[in-house]
């Protein structure tokens, strides 16, 4: 290894050091404005931040990303944040447990925004589309695109027209006009979906 890729992946690893930090401290003001006490937890520990509800403490797992990332293996491009919970211990053998985590934090650095998952619900690994993308996913783009090819029909364009007005092939115009067709739609969930009230966390 050279001393300049020595410095380099030095740098890196120096970078997502204080990306983590400034997560974790974002989380703690988070919570705090929220009107609990909240704290970064000692180094060593499998959470990042206690917090106090007042009526128990909960431990928190905080994972942050600086940004949306084009989700890998995908035909059409797709930019999301990208949320990696890494396992622990010996060779990464085992995942967080609910005796060590009671709930993950998720940050997203360019928006300052931090959402909360219960450890059940948090999986290896999570995709959540970004809110100011909202409307131009593949699949919310092929409804709109079905819902202007189906009107763009009613009001007597033919298949050829219609396909260069939407933007499209003009078997895909056809295949949206036969009877039965319904536009494919995920249920893909966006960050706002996990951004919580105060109540919430006193149902964990």
């Amino acid at each position: 290894m050279t001393v300049t890729i020595a410095k380099e992946i030095i740098m890196r690893k120096s970078n997502e050091m204080q990306i983590g930090k400034a997560g974790e401290y974002l989380v703690c003001c988070n919570l705090i404005m929220k009107g609990f006490i909240a704290f970064p937890s000692e180094q060593g520990l499998p959470y990042d931040v206690l917090l106090d509800t007042g009526k128990k403490l909960l431990k928190v797992q905080v994972k942050t990303t600086s940004g949306v990332r084009v989700v890998p293996q995908r035909r059409t491009e797709s930019k999301m944040y990208i949320f990696n919970v890494k396992r622990h211990g010996k060779n990464n053998s085992k995942r967080y447990s609910k005796e060590e985590i009671d709930l993950f934090a998720i940050v997203s650095l360019a928006t300052m925004q931090v959402g909360y998952l219960i450890t059940d619900d948090m999986p290896e690994t999570i995709n959540i589309r970004a809110d100011e993308l909202r409307g131009f996913y593949y699949d919310e783009k092929g409804v709109e695109d079905y819902k202007n090819v189906i009107q763009l029909r009613k009001d007597g364009w033919n298949q050829t027209e219609t396909a260069k007005e939407v933007g499209i092939a003009v078997a895909t115009v056809n295949r949206m006009c036969a009877k039965g067709y319904k536009p494919f739609l995920t249920n893909a969930r966006y960050f706002s979906d996990f951004i919580r009230n105060k109540e919430w966390f006193y149902g964990i």
